[in-house]
């Protein structure tokens, strides 16, 4: 049993042997046979004891049960090369800990499997295998509304007349009260309960929404003039429903007939649906007694405020309609649905299509959703928005939730949290900040842009998205009009470069200024002027060295294209440094005005910049990081987090690479490490081709003062440093493919295999799963997920045929 660890065990295991007179003789003969030879008085490995369990304080012993039962039910214990209890054992001494739990009420292993970290925990090859013929379906549920589609149901509240969901970008007095998990991997699971902390935050904007929604009644009233704002900086003036416009301007107290209209108004706003004769009643009642002692307008805005209160409007119910079926299985009611397939792609709600047909019971079978989902598929312009309004210039896109599928599932977007010291980078590295996502912005960016590409095109998808070579980089205008500006540019560049422009720019400029003009060249001295000398200084250095500049010049203002060096080609000629022109050897960009662009040394998203930062640390590459992203994202397969006794240091040598110093500490000759980061390390050590800045390199500097060669001249320039050559083979097994398993040379020899993999695409396909239904996949799951993969592969890759395949399954229609 080893590999147990819990933190205040060890304070006990050092008390005399105690016998465990409260454990059953039946369940001592298991303990005894299987697991004192490593966890007792002699040997205690991981600091854990389980022959003094009946001694142990109430907590020590709880925490020791609960790693006990994730043990049992991983069949972690004993190890695989220890004598193995048969399944009557096991059997045994795991309904003895589920029963020792139970006494206490601490979470069952059954609780835990569906969170995200347990995604992996249902056996890959059962799921599909074909051998489970059970029929899908998905627990009925509440589901929390994730923060985006929160705010396309705050939008809904004053998209009175239809306009595009584009208008409105943003609301002063909005504040989304939850947030998604703060991690790689899907985010958006069925688990998150509504509590406390969630309604003061709604009661805040209850408030906000509220007064937005009676404001116009209130100036036609006279409260107050139409250019009155209590907040100069929350001008957002909607129009009043005129439903509630009755009750304000009203001189009398309202009738019961018009506070229904507005009780009614409100709930068709708010929650899409009539009040019920009871919430009728209910809401008639409290309207009238808040009338009664706070007059009209302010007891309306009381009603309103309880209707927004409503659970309701912060989640996404799923209960099912009608008689079960043999399975004891409903299908989701109409409206239900139409919410379901709405929020599966995208964050609005249903479209005036989709409530017309659920309204007329054209919602009814799997036909009726897959009519439904090939044309929200093929409109181009309901969802469309930007990716990540959170990056600077982020795309917009038709579907932006497909592509954050892919964002979540890769993970690269977690490159903006990667801090890193801009002067190792030699100075162009730029950390977000205020008002800016920052270098790593830039690359999460041109890594959406990747994936819209391969979405667009919809053939062999995951495979393309591992192996690609086309990739963008600056690309800030279209082919066509960057092909013009490098024309213009070149013709002003042929044109003046044998004149006198560097010692009479001021001639020069004369005789030329409507060419000069032409192209917005003037005799400015600004900093970001393009001055006549500055201007042919640049092409000189571009066009004369037979390169292309880039399409925006470094010193326009705002421009922060500077990190062409993560792509492990020329630095950006002319970026600024601290006001410093820099033209030099090491910034020699070749710029590739047509996108995308074939693209050396790098072989899709695994390779990308954004995705090497995200899985780095802040000075280092991280290839145990990186391989249990591969580990679990790609093979299925799951690895225990770091036990809490263990420091989990790698050691500072000088005269060792990071890949040395790694495997001095978890490599096979640390046998306790090795279990776990034989799945993690063998899998990342391929990409120590690149650094942690995603640049592509031979050698690896021991940045390490007893290593330096020279200090840098520069303040921002990176320091000189004794280097050593990489290592890159790893080794690569669970694909389930023999032809496929073995020793690998480099990154790009893993990925070439991994997307040849059946268990990958797969793997893939489960995440997808998890995506649409918002929970981990059970066994009974497993014909939706052999019909989401034939669908993939009969289509020819394409991922919207998977999209199509999930949201008609038996797991999407049916709650139980």
């Amino acid at each position: 049993m080893k590999y147990i660890f819990t933190p205040l065990v060890v304070l006990f295991a050092a008390a005399n042997h105690v016998a465990n007179d409260d454990v059953p003789q039946p369940v001592q003969r298991v303990l005894r046979t299987y697991c004192y030879g490593c966890h007792s008085e002699k040997t205690s490995k991981g600091e854990v004891r389980l022959d003094t369990i009946s001694s142990l304080d109430a907590k020590v012993r709880l925490d020791l049960m609960n790693k006990l039962q994730e043990q049992i039910h991983f069949t972690g214990m004993p190890p695989q090369d220890e004598k193995q209890p048969n399944a009557a054992e096991r059997k045994l001494l795991a309904d003895w800990v589920r029963g020792e739990l139970l006494k206490s009420n601490a979470p069952l292993i059954e609780d835990k499997l569906g969170y995200p970290d347990y995604g992996n925990n249902v056996d890959h090859d059962k799921l599909f295998s074909g051998a489970i013929k059970d029929k899908p379906f998905t627990p009925a549920r509440r589901w929390l509304v994730s923060p985006q589609i929160f705010k396309g149901r705050i939008i809904d509240i004053f998209r009175l007349k239809g306009e595009a969901y584009s208008k409105y970008k943003s609301f002063y007095g909005i504040t989304a009260p939850f947030v998604l998990p703060d991690r790689s991997g899907i985010r958006d699971y069925a688990l998150t309960p509504l509590d406390g902390g969630h309604l003061l935050v709604m009661l805040t904007n209850a408030d906000w929404i509220s007064q937005k929604q009676i404001r116009a009644a209130r100036v036609k009233k006279g409260d107050f003039k139409a250019d009155y704002f209590e907040n100069p900086s929350d001008r957002f003036s909607p129009p009043t429903p005129s439903a509630f416009e009755a009750v304000i301007l009203n001189t009398a107290k309202p009738s019961d007939d018009a506070i229904i209209a507005a009780i009614q108004a409100q709930f068709g706003i708010v929650l899409k649906r009539p009040a019920s004769d009871r919430e009728q009643a209910k809401y008639l009642a409290m309207t009238r007694s808040a009338i009664d002692l706070a007059g009209n307008t302010e007891g309306l805005r009381q009603m309103l405020v309880a209707v927004l209160l409503e659970s309701e409007f912060l989640y996404r119910l799923e209960f099912g309609e009608g008689a079960a079926d043999a399975d004891g299985r409903k299908m989701l009611s109409p409206r239900e649905a139409s919410y379901a397939i709405a929020y599966a792609l995208g964050d609005w709600g249903p479209d005036p299509a989709l409530v017309r047909a659920a309204a007329e019971g054209q919602l009814k079978n799997k036909e009726d959703y897959k009519r439904e989902v090939l044309r929200l598929l093929a409109d181009e312009n309901y969802y469309k928005g930007v990716i990540d309004p959170t990056m600077n210039n982020s795309d917009d896109t038709s579907h932006p939730k497909i592509i954050r599928f892919f964002r979540e599932f890769f993970g690269y977007p977690n490159a903006v949290k990667v801090f890193k010291d801009n002067k190792r980078s030699g100075g162009y590295y730029q950390n977000p900040g205020r008002d800016s996502s920052g270098t790593p912005g830039r690359l999460i960016v041109e890594a959406d842009k990747i994936v819209d590409l391969c979405l667009k095109q919809d053939r062999n998808v995951f495979e393309n998205l591992l192996t690609t070579d086309q990739f963008f980089m600056y690309h800030n205008v279209d082919n066509e009009k960057g092909l013009k500006i490098i024309a213009g540019w070149r013709e002003l560049y042929e044109t003046l470069k044998d004149t006198d422009w560097r010692k009479n720019p001021e001639k020069v400029f004369a005789e030329h200024q409507e060419l000069c003009k032409k192209h917005n060249v003037d005799l400015g001295k600004l900093t970001h002027s393009n001055d006549l000398r500055r201007v042919m200084e640049y092409f000189s250095f571009t066009f004369g060295k037979g390169n292309t500049p880039f399409t925006t010049f470094p010193w326009a203002h705002g421009s922060n294209f500077k990190y062409s060096e993560s792509y492990s080609i020329g630095g950006t000629p002319g970026s600024p440094f601290r006001g410093e022109e820099r033209y030099d050897e090491n910034h020699n960009l070749n710029y590739p005005v047509v996108q995308p662009f074939k693209l050396a040394n790098h072989m899709g998203l695994l390779t990308h910049p954004a995705w090497l930062i995200a899985h780095s640390s802040n000075f280092h590459t991280d290839p145990i990081r990186r391989g249990r992203w591969i580990q679990e994202k790609l093979l299925a397969g799951r690895v225990p987090d770091v036990p809490i006794t263990v420091d989990a240091k790698i050691p500072e040598d000088p005269h060792m690479t990071l890949r040395e110093r790694v495997e001095s500490v978890t490599g096979p000759a640390q046998a306790a490490c090795w279990k776990c980061h034989q799945q993690m390390n063998p899998l990342g050590y391929p990409f120590e081709k690149f650094d942690d800045f995603g640049r592509f390199r031979a050698e690896e500097p021991l940045e390490n003062p007893e290593n330096l060669i020279k200090k840098a001249k520069r303040e921002n320039d990176a320091d000189s440093y004794k280097a050593k050559p990489v290592s890159t083979v790893g080794n690569l097994r669970g694909t389930g493919n023999s032809k496929l398993d073995g020793p690998v040379k480099d990154s790009f020899d893993l990925i070439q295999r991994l997307s040849k993999s059946d268990r990958v695409r797969q793997s893939i396909i489960r995440h997808a799963f998890r995506f649409y239904m918002g929970r981990n996949e059970m066994l009974s799951d497993s014909q939706t997920l052999i019909a989401a993969d034939k669908a993939y592969r009969e289509s020819g890759g394409s991922f919207k045929a998977v999209i199509v395949s999930l949201l008609t399954s038996d797991s999407f229609l049916y709650r139980k």
